[in-house]
């Protein structure tokens, strides 16, 4: 049987991985491959490299025709710290993409080497009074249907 290790080695015998700094050094040669994040939308939310399309793992297989269709091009996967993006990347060759490229060391490695990355703007403020007048509207509109269905339930037997 397979060790987690075992499908790490078979993965980076045939998917190039780049360091973080060697990732920013061809990004900043105007070198142009399509970036592809794969973790769940809360790392994505927190922050990801400007220019990246957001695919979560457990939806590459599903997602990535659609989201990078020329499977030519090239592409870097990133995750967090590497493994995913890894064993992601490995998917994606298994459906003909042909020139991938894993991030080792992922976003992790990225935000601590003080690279840039976007983030997206940060929570609107909570509206105050006017948000809990809405919401006290909208429980009484609720408790209003739920009346009238309790009330046919109650007709119906």
């Amino acid at each position: 049987m397979k060790s987690r290790e075992d499908l790490l080695s078979a993965a980076r015998e045939t998917i190039r991985e780049m360091s973080v700094e060697e990732v920013k050094v061809y990004l900043d040669g105007g070198n142009t491959p399509a970036l592809v994040d794969i973790r769940g939308l809360d790392e994505w939310e927190r922050g990801h490299l400007e220019g990246a399309i957001h695919i979560p793992r457990g939806q590459l297989e599903a997602e990535v025709e659609e989201k990078v269709p020329n499977k030519g091009d090239e592409v870097i996967v990133y995750c967090a710290g590497g493994v995913r993006s890894l064993l992601g990347a490995v998917s994606m060759q298994e459906l003909g993409y042909e020139n991938l490229i894993s991030m080792a060391g992922g976003f992790g490695d990225w935000e601590d080497s003080h690279c840039p990355f976007v983030q997206p703007p940060a929570p609107e403020e909570d509206e105050g009074p006017l948000n809990e007048e809405r919401l006290t509207d909208e429980i009484a509109h609720l408790e209003e249907l739920i009346a009238q269905k309790k009330a046919k339930l109650e007709a119906a037997e």
